[in-house]
């Protein structure tokens, strides 16, 4: 238990960062992955030692294209990685898994789910490419016979926030802020309730978010 738990996460304390990017790899890996950095390179789709080493400060110039991977990948600008010419204030840019979700009769509302909110940004790009992999039909779960990249991710959004949209006009509704106060989405309280309903679809959605393991059988994502 205790080496899973250790899995991807450096086993002595680390040094001073010797760079603006791994100080801010550091930073990402952190707020994203509480610190895991063997989920961060399975989800940017970049090899372990490749991150592994930058993390560490071995690095001392870390490939273009791998900057651009990461970039990509969380949304990122790539300034934000080099240090310049974006202001360091501690912080991640605000950025993450973007749809839109019904907001009225005739009107839909952009929302941003945050990476910092790692657990429902995990069950939203398993949940994607599970989909994507069974053929179109009307009987392909949330997303049906549509096909177009926007419209499935727009769907996913409104499907996973269906208990937060269900309170939105109930006084005192948990997201009854968030729709008038775009502030409100970047609070503590908000990534704690998406973090919390990621957790809950996780285990709601158990059988069909699952990936192979390597015997055969499923492994939660």
């Amino acid at each position: 238990m205790l080496r899973e738990r250790r899995r991807g996460r450096p086993s002595t304390p680390l040094g001073v960062a010797s760079s603006n990017v791994t100080s801010r790899l550091r930073r990402l890996v952190d707020d994203v992955h509480d610190g895991n950095l063997f989920e961060a390179s399975v989800h940017a789709g970049l090899p372990y030692a490749t991150l592994r080493e930058i993390h560490l400060g071995r690095a001392r110039r870390p490939g273009h294209q791998t900057l651009e991977r990461l970039a990509r990948v969380y949304g990122l600008p790539l300034e934000w990685f080099l240090g310049e010419p974006v202001p360091d204030d501690r912080t991640l840019p605000m950025t993450g898994w973007v749809g839109f979700v019904p907001f009225g009769a005739k009107v839909a509302r952009r929302i941003t789910i945050p990476h910092a909110a790692w657990p429902l940004i995990r069950v939203l790009v398993r949940l994607e490419q599970r989909l994507r992999e069974m053929p179109a039909s009307v009987d392909r779960p949330i997303i049906g016979l549509v096909s177009d990249p926007r419209d499935i991710r727009n769907r996913l959004t409104a499907f996973v926030l269906q208990p937060l949209l269900a309170t939105r006009g109930l006084p005192g509704g948990a997201a009854e802020s968030v729709w008038s106060d775009p502030i409100a989405a970047a609070g503590d309280r908000w990534i704690g309730l998406l973090s919390d309903l990621g957790r809950f679809w996780e285990q709601a959605l158990a059988g069909l978010i699952r990936e192979p393991g390597a015997d055969g059988t499923q492994r939660a994502s």
